[in-house]
């Protein structure tokens, strides 16, 4: 009876309901060659987690080149993989 009761409970329960998903992507703007350019990328499953990577990022692009990077946000994904928000 347990084991029939986990089955349905996992068939019943998409990865993100259940909080095993990937929740956010990071999102980091910089200026190149007098372009815009943006990397939209990871999966991470708390803001904190990814803000704490698209800070990263933006840091060392700064470090690289300072005053190149002009952005960091996280992106929150859609169960259809889209974006419904962006956080900072």
């Amino acid at each position: 009876m347990m084991k029939t009761a986990a089955l349905l409970l996992a068939a019943g329960c998409s990865l993100t309901a259940c909080g095993l998903g990937s929740n956010y992507a990071s999102e980091v703007g910089w200026r190149e060659g007098g372009k815009e350019q943006w990397n939209i990328s990871g999966d991470y499953a708390s803001l904190e987690e990814c803000r704490n990577a698209a800070i990263a990022e933006y840091n060392s692009i700064n470090a690289r080149n300072p005053g190149q990077a002009f952005s960091w946000a996280c992106l929150k994904k859609n169960s259809d993989g889209s974006y419904e928000s962006r956080h900072r």
